[in-house]
């Protein structure tokens, strides 16, 4: 498979999690109007993750090797929501190149410092679905919200920017 045909699918990723990242920054702003809401920051901390992932499966897709669709999507089919097994396949260099000094899994969390020491911290995907089968309790500030602004910018204007524009250069 060329860089051109991984490009189209790394795209693709990409494109998603753009989107996804958009529909966030403004349903932060206008459904929530500031506010802290226990009922909406399930879906934020379920959709945060979710584009995080894509970020990291476009790179993948542009440094694999694939002979075809079928074998990107069972690489990223196996991968699953799992950002450690990502984190591990891309390495330190490729993480770098993106933005990301260090993702370290900490409980049912990813903490993922960049290269400007800002701070995201990403749900466990799975987790973050069933943690009320676990008998797990949120607890929020005041502040939640504009955690997740931040995250969100973060993930934005640092790791899909420069994401996008590594797939761009089809090594």
């Amino acid at each position: 498979m060329t860089n051109e045909e991984k490009y189209k699918y790394a795209y693709r990723l990409t494109s998603v999690a753009s989107t996804g990242l958009s529909f966030i920054e403004d349903s932060l702003s206008r459904i929530m109007n500031d506010a802290t809401d226990m009922a909406y920051l399930r879906t934020f901390y379920i959709l945060l993750s979710y584009n995080f992932e894509l970020i990291l499966k476009s790179r993948l897709v542009m440094i694999g090797n694939f002979s075809n669709k079928d074998s990107i999507n069972e690489e990223l089919r196996n991968l699953g929501h799992d950002i450690q097994k990502m984190r591990d396949k891309l390495g330190d260099a490729n993480l770098q190149e993106i933005g990301i000094k260090e993702i370290i899994e900490d409980n049912s969390e990813y903490k993922i410092t960049t290269i400007d020491n800002k701070e995201v911290c990403i749900e466990n995907f799975t987790k973050i679905r069933y943690d009320f089968l676990d008998d797990a309790m949120r607890i929020v500030d005041d502040r939640e919200h504009e955690r997740i602004k931040e995250y969100n910018r973060t993930l934005t204007d640092l790791i899909l920017k420069k994401s996008k524009e590594k797939n761009e250069k089809l090594e």
